[in-house]
């Protein structure tokens, strides 16, 4: 029974380790951002919003789910484009040289969500193809992956097994000596 005990001890600790909390570890709170921006004219300056993800408050990792809502004119348009990409780790030019396009919408109200992928950096971009200035109105929640519950599910079939083992044991009868 001693044994049982160290072995119930020690998956609890296994437990416990598993669940501590980290900035984006299963169990983390989300994480939210929002503000306003005008677009200018696309014949005049600041036609664009060109920003990395993380600038905004949301550092987005692995798995992580970032919920995204944004408006143009309060949802009235016109319609202006949008993206949620990612350049080349090594560049230094954040033209429109994107390396991956993760999400690309031309509407004047977008309500979605999108998985992180990998790492990033990501970026997101607004243009206004429009020749009316336009105010954009954003809302990110950047929400962290599910917990892997593997550790409770695995624990207890191993407990069992070898509470089944130790039960075995005791229960088999003792053959007399020869």
């Amino acid at each position: 029974m001693r044994r049982l005990g160290v072995v119930i001890a020690l998956g609890l600790a296994l437990c416990l380790a598993a669940s501590t909390v980290s900035a984006h570890s299963p169990g983390s709170p989300p994480i939210t951002a929002s503000g306003s921006f005008v677009l200018g004219r696309a014949s005049g300056n600041n036609a664009s919003f060109h920003a990395y993800i993380s600038t905004l408050g949301i550092p987005p990792g692995p798995g992580d789910t970032l919920r995204f809502s944004w408006s143009a004119n309060g949802g009235v348009g016109p319609a202006i484009d949008f993206n949620i990409h990612s350049h080349p780790a090594n560049s230094t030019n954040i033209s429109l040289n994107y390396a991956t396009t993760y999400y690309d919408a031309r509407a004047d109200r977008v309500d979605d969500s999108w998985v992180v992928a990998g790492t990033g950096p990501y970026m997101v971009f607004w243009d206004n193809p429009n020749n009316v200035s336009e105010t954009v109105a954003y809302s990110f929640v950047l929400l962290p992956p599910s917990p892997d519950l593997t550790v409770f599910v695995v624990f207890p079939v191993i407990l069992a097994v070898i509470v089944l083992l130790l039960w075995a044991a005791r229960r088999r009868p003792k053959r007399p000596p020869s």
